[in-house]
């Protein structure tokens, strides 16, 4: 072999290896597609959407914000999990694609903990909200009342398995009381509920709750956050009122990328959305929706996931809740 050859070879065998390394360094190149397993104007939507401008300037590229509702989150899910891994398509998702389906449903076409983290959104926390006319101004309050009532106090939630009716059910056993289930297709619906006093209480987001606590038409009596909400301030944690940390109950939003994502593309990410949210102008308008911004690293994210998914198994197992079809 010639020289020149072995030269031609050297140059191919580089270009070889340095190609990779380009394409991530060039990362994005292209619109990054977000796909949010919920309908139109939703609050993760939101977020996603608060991100937008922020991101192109950062990277030249903009975020594709999809809706793919359906089946509880999973029809989203589903279509990001099979997505190339090429960090092109992410999933911005809620609580119950990530945690509650797999507990909720004999079959899932995704499995959650194999998604690659990307980064923690945001958080805020459930709250217990009840009718305005329910006799008494706290959560003892309501307790007395659950119990003198055995089997006709009853809760409300955006279905059955999700976030809010899996945290209802959780109060339930520990104070050891009969509540009865209605189940929604939404939270709105359940909130209307509340707001008519056809429901004694329902355990939601701060955010859904808020307009009508500030008008005084529903009281909200704990909250699950680690601290008190800036937007309710009155209102004490479950933690304040001696509960364990199971009750730290709080909606969470991720970006999730579809299983064996490139490390260096999923950091990349990472490192931008984590900045972005830490800018002013986000974390204000974040705070508009009620919700706390997030960011972190990816194993921090990681690491949330498996204790959420922990401690749900837990209570899923102890109410002995049913896997559906």
């Amino acid at each position: 072999m010639t020289s020149r050859s072995f030269g031609y070879l050297a140059l191919f065998a580089a270009v070889l290896i340095a190609s990779p390394t380009r394409a991530q360094e060039a990362f994005p190149s292209k619109p990054v597609t977000v796909v949010v397993p919920s309908s139109a104007g939703g609050s993760i939507e939101l977020q996603v959407r608060l991100l937008s401008d922020s991101f192109r300037e950062r990277t030249g590229q903009s975020l594709v914000v999809v809706n793919r509702p359906g089946a509880m989150g999973t029809t989203g899910t589903t279509f990001v999990y099979r997505a190339p891994a090429d960090g092109y398509t992410l999933l911005a998702s809620p609580n119950s694609p990530m945690v509650f389906n797999p507990l909720t449903h004999k079959a899932l076409s995704y499995e959650p903990l194999k998604m690659t983290p990307v980064v923690l959104l945001g958080v805020q926390p459930l709250v217990m909200g009840v009718r305005g006319a329910l006799p008494g101004k706290t959560l003892d309050d309501l307790i007395a009342y659950a119990k003198s009532n055995p089997g006709k106090t009853y809760y409300g939630s955006q279905g059955v398995g999700g976030g809010n009716h899996m945290a209802a059910m959780l109060f339930g056993k520990h104070i050891g009381a009969d509540l009865k289930h209605v189940p929604f297709p939404g939270a709105g619906p359940a909130g209307q509920a509340l707001l008519k006093g056809e429901i004694d209480f329902f355990m939601a987001p701060l955010a859904v709750l808020l307009p009508w606590y500030r008008e005084g038409s529903i009281k909200i009596l704990a909250m699950g956050s680690q601290q008190r909400a800036k937007d309710a301030p009155d209102v004490p944690t479950f933690r304040e009122l001696g509960y364990p940390e199971d009750f730290i109950l709080t909606v969470w939003s991720v970006l999730m990328g579809p299983p064996d994502m490139p490390a260096a593309i999923a950091d990349k990410l990472n490192a931008a959305f984590a900045d972005i949210l830490k800018e002013p102008k986000v974390r204000e308008r974040f705070a508009q929706l009620a919700v706390e911004p997030g960011g972190g690293s990816r194993q921090e994210l990681a690491a949330m996931l498996e204790r959420e998914t922990k401690t749900w198994t837990r209570v899923a197992q102890e109410n002995r809740i049913e896997k559906q079809e």
